[in-house]
């Protein structure tokens, strides 16, 4: 089904209307003049050197590559141009794989002139021309390139492939591509001779690919007596974790994928045009940041059957969720547009890379309504008290966003699904598709995120807190939004329902939270907000989440004595400290009259979260009475000196 969607995807966004050429990031522009010198000290940069170069509509041949040997048209790497083994001291103690590794190298340059030539020959190009002549004139040694350490930098003292760009700076290569320019003319734009006289090409190696495949019942379509695709291309690029030249969805090369004596992928026959097809729609999704999402190594591509708006709604409130987008959405699904059709399909797979393959991690298909409702439950289950203000409202900006520690100032959106699984671990490099695949679902299937994320969201937690205390971790609202969404989504007859809010219950595991929310502030209190060093919550916070009674003994001790200092600076907030600290404790069995409440001696993971949870709404509460108190104070004041 997934395939037959893709099809149909392609089919209604004209897709199929040029296959003949595809988007592919090129770095470097070579220009020559007529005769086939190089202009300049060498080539120009198309970037600022940070990522492999601006992407260009190139022409891309449908001939199978694995095999190697193959170049594209016009533009290639080092190899395809120049002949150059991008890693020439590879495989230098292994003759037979060396003299493997060469051969492939030449035959793919030599296949890429020879498409030069035939194009010359049939278009009598003179721009064509001159690019033979700079085959001729230059052949493997451009003067721009060399093979070594850095000159300058003492530091790059690896050999690697080194370019003078056309502004006389050195730069070390990676897997960059080259094309041409010659007097001033990009040949891959050239719609006069090159592209039409491509299309041709592509035409051609497409009729004898059909010429020469087998023939037989596609899987996708249905349609009986068709060429069939040995292998299935394009291949699929932009998953994380594939191959950067591209990766199969359906592919087989090993004896144990096979059945039947059938090889590659006619064990899954699809026609050529259909794999062509979803391999194009599936590409296409995965360039468009309205179809797609891409975290850690995980990404994303859904669609609407019908609509484009709906993909690009579906795209802005998982990415970034704007916070008056997410009210006016709460307020109405709908608002902004009328109702759609009840049996509007809404399509999403989730993806992965496993060197040369795709994974397929996860297929939905629903109905644009039914998502629309459960993104709407979504972002309600999400909902929880703000604690400080700033960037914790997806507002403002701040330099190191919670978990993205050493990124760029960014805009922080707390309820993006990028946030929220970035809360679940230490490094956006340590992000499993698995996590996402949760939390996607959750989002628009309304499911149950597995209880086993709260072990990595709670570990984060008492971390951060120890790391970085309270004030600041307590702002990273991503991990507390998505933890009331687990708790909830997941609870047992009996247990709490989680309110945004602090709110009273009788569930000793969040009353405990709370409490230990009082104390810290209790404590700091009794510092005149001055605390130098570790405080309660820093010492105290991991056991008290997991063995309350033996923590809460020391506790219990230990806010005697802050109270005491709080009671001889301010009686008022002391009496109001113990009011608080009663509503709280009532709620706990007592053994015995003026005895300390009797703690439970451990909590599960779900305890642990509920009484996290019950933290961080009690700091959260207690912040904002006091900021309302110091505003409303600050009112006075004003007033008072106005009426001076």
């Amino acid at each position: 089904m997934l395939l037959k969607h893709l099809y149909d995807l392609a089919h209604s966004r004209q897709l199929l209307d040029d296959p003949a050429f595809a988007k592919k990031a090129i770095r470097w522009v070579i220009a020559i003049d007529a005769e086939g010198r190089i202009i300049g000290s060498g080539p120009q940069e198309t970037t600022d050197g940070k990522n492999r170069g601006r992407e260009f509509i190139s022409p891309q041949t449908s001939r199978n590559k694995n095999k190697g040997g193959i170049a594209e048209f016009l533009a290639d790497g080092l190899t395809g141009i120049f002949g150059l083994d991008g890693e020439p001291e590879k495989d230098q103690g292994d003759e037979r794989k060396r003299r493997r590794r060469n051969e492939n190298n030449a035959e793919k340059c030599a296949d890429f002139w020879s498409q030069i030539e035939q194009a010359f020959e049939e278009t009598k190009m003179l721009h064509l021309k001159a690019l033979l002549a700079f085959r001729q004139r230059y052949g493997a040694e451009p003067p721009f390139l060399r093979w070594g350490p850095a000159t300058e930098d003492q530091s790059e003292s690896l050999n690697a492939w080194r370019l003078r760009t056309s502004a006389g700076t050195e730069v070390k290569l990676g897997a960059d591509n080259f094309t041409f320019e010659v007097e001033g003319q990009l040949l891959l734009n050239d719609e006069n001779v090159i592209r039409p006289y491509w299309r041709r090409v592509y035409q051609k190696e497409r009729e004898d690919k059909s010429g020469s495949s087998d023939r037989g019942l596609c899987l996708i379509t249905g349609e009986e007596g068709v060429p069939l695709a040995k292998t299935h291309t394009p291949k699929i690029k932009g998953v994380r974790g594939a191959q950067p030249t591209g990766a199969a969805l359906v592919s087989f090369d090993k004896a144990a994928f096979t059945s039947y004596g059938y090889e590659q992928s006619y064990n899954a026959p699809a026609s050529i045009s259909a794999a062509t097809a979803y391999s194009l729609a599936l590409n296409w999704l995965l360039s468009q940041k309205s179809h797609s999402l891409h975290v850690g190594s995980t990404a994303v591509c859904f669609w609407a059957r019908d609509s484009e708006e709906e993909s690009d709604f579906f795209a802005a409130m998982l990415d970034h969720p704007d916070p008056q987008t997410v009210r006016d959405f709460l307020t109405s699904p709908w608002q902004g547009g009328e109702r759609r059709r009840p049996d509007e399909q809404f399509f999403s797979v989730t993806l992965s890379g496993n060197a040369g393959r795709i994974v397929v991690r996860h297929w939905m298909q629903t109905t644009i309504e039914t998502a629309r409702e459960n993104l709407h439950r979504w972002f309600v289950d999400l909902e929880v008290a703000l604690y400080g203000e700033g960037a914790v409202k997806g507002e403002g900006k701040r330099k190191k966003p919670v978990n993205e520690q050493g990124t760029k100032e960014k805009e922080y959106r707390p309820l993006a699904l990028y946030n929220l699984a970035l809360s679940l671990v230490r490094d956006a490099k340590d992000l499993q598709s698995e996590m996402l695949t949760h939390l996607y679902r959750a989002a628009l299937e309304g499911t149950a995120p597995s209880l086993l994320l709260l072990n990595p969201l709670l570990n984060r937690l008492r971390i951060d807190l120890v790391r970085e205390g309270p004030n600041r971790t307590l702002r990273g609202l991503s991990r507390f939004a998505l933890l009331r969404l687990i708790l909830n989504r997941n609870r047992k007859v009996g247990e709490p329902m989680i309110e945004p809010q602090v709110f009273d219950t009788d569930d000793p595991a969040y009353n405990c939270g709370r409490l230990l929310a009082v104390f810290d502030d209790l404590q700091m209190r009794a510092h005149d907000f001055k605390l130098e060093g570790a405080g309660v919550v820093e010492r105290y916070y991991g056991s008290a989440s997991s063995a309350p009674n033996s923590a809460f003994g020391i506790l219990w001790r230990l806010h005697q004595h802050h109270l005491k200092k709080v009671s001889r600076q301010s009686p008022g907030a002391a009496e109001a400290i113990k009011r608080k600290i009663a509503e709280i404790t009532c709620q706990f069995r007592q053994e015995r009259p003026n005895a300390p409440p009797a703690f439970p001696r451990t909590f599960n993971l779900q305890e642990q979260g509920r009484f996290a949870l019950g933290f961080y709404q009690q700091k959260a509460a207690d912040d904002a009475a006091r900021r309302a108190a110091v505003s409303t104070r600050k009112t006075t004041e004003t007033s008072a000196a106005a009426e001076e």
